[in-house]
C-alpha cells in the first residue's frame, strides 16, 4: 500500500463562511468553513493528509459510465426520431 502524503496548510481568513487556506508554497485553497475544527482561528496550521480512496474512485467511475450510457441512449433515441 502506498504511503499517505502529508502537507501543512494555514488558515489565512474566513470570508462569508468560506475558509481561505494557504500552503507554505503560497497556493490558496478555498473550502466551506464548516469543515474546520470548531475552535479554528486565523493563523492556525493544519495537517492535510492525502490518501487515495479506491472505493470512492470506483463509485465515481461507475456513475460517470452510467451517465455516459444514458446520454448515448438519449442521443440514439433523438437521432431515430429525427430520421437520422
Amino acid at each position: 500500500m502506498s504511503e499517505d502524503k502529508k502537507m501543512l496548510i494555514s488558515l489565512d481568513r474566513i470570508e462569508e463562511e468560506i475558509a481561505v487556506l494557504v500552503t507554505k508554497e503560497g497556493h490558496m485553497w478555498l473550502m466551506p468553513a464548516a469543515y474546520l475544527p470548531e475552535d479554528s482561528r486565523e493563523g492556525d496550521v493544519f495537517d492535510v493528509i492525502l490518501r487515495k480512496n479506491p472505493e470512492e474512485t470506483e463509485k465515481l467511475a461507475g456513475s460517470i459510465h452510467d451517465l455516459q450510457q444514458k446520454l448515448l441512449e438519449r442521443t440514439r433515441q433523438r437521432d431515430e426520431s429525427s430520421g437520422h
